[in-house]
């Protein structure tokens, strides 16, 4: 029989680095946690279980519509030393991007409201920002009735990608004709009687998130046309 999990507050009554380093990817193997002199005095938790490391999954497009996506972890909460109470919040921020998250953190919580981490260097609301790799943040309890040093302290977070390629392409083409200088007109000479000669046709993709990619103007001359 599997033991039942440990309370998060339990955890937190002694020693954070006593327990087996658990990083093992893509930063290097070792016995050693790099870690066993930082005086960690708070811990993230995933599903309300204690995670010293990260796993993000991105994915890389190729192809027409080339860019990247990560989805974000969820169900992400934090605990310090002092317990929720009253109407206390808590600020984590992280020193490597700068982004940070304000999340409540009173009465009737046993750890802060939920956030989410993904990558990136910005503030994001219900967003934790982070970079892969070490991710060293610093956290501050406010509206808190005691002024003593367990009201704010730091934490560090191991941070992996795991990266999958697909390619993407256009969903449609759009295209927009219309004679010279008629491009935002709201009403345009026919094709046919175009005074110039000529007219364009303006060509854009369209991708499978609705994002558009321009694909250029080709000038159509009367020569090419029966008219």
């Amino acid at each position: 029989m599997n033991p039942a999990p440990m309370d998060p507050l339990s955890l937190l009554a002694g020693p954070f680095l006593t327990g087996p380093w658990i990083a093992q990817s893509g930063f290097g193997s070792s016995d050693v946690n790099p870690f066993a002199n930082a005086a960690v005095s708070g811990e993230f938790l995933q599903h309300s279980q204690p995670v010293q490391e990260l796993t993000l999954e991105r994915t890389i497009y190729r192809g027409d519509c080339p860019g990247e996506r990560v989805t974000p972890i969820r169900g992400m909460s934090f605990l310090a030393p002092i317990p929720p109470a009253g109407n206390q919040r808590i600020v984590i921020r992280n020193r490597r991007t700068g982004g940070y998250t304000n999340r409540e953190y009173g009465s009737g919580r046993r750890r802060s409201e939920s956030f989410e981490i993904s990558l990136g260097n910005r503030h994001h609301g219900s967003f934790l920002s982070v970079r892969p790799g070490e991710n060293q943040f610093r956290w501050k309890v406010t509206r808190t009735k005691t002024s003593d040093e367990s009201t704010q302290g730091h934490a560090v977070l191991m941070v992996n990608t795991r990266d999958r390629e697909r390619y993407r392409d256009f969903r449609s083409i759009n295209e927009d004709a219309f004679c010279p200088g008629e491009e935002y007109s709201s009403s345009r000479t026919p094709l046919g009687r175009c005074s110039s000669g000529y007219y364009k046709i303006k060509r854009e993709g369209v991708c499978p998130d609705g994002t558009t990619i321009k694909l250029g103007t080709q000038t159509v001359y009367r020569r090419y046309r029966n008219w």
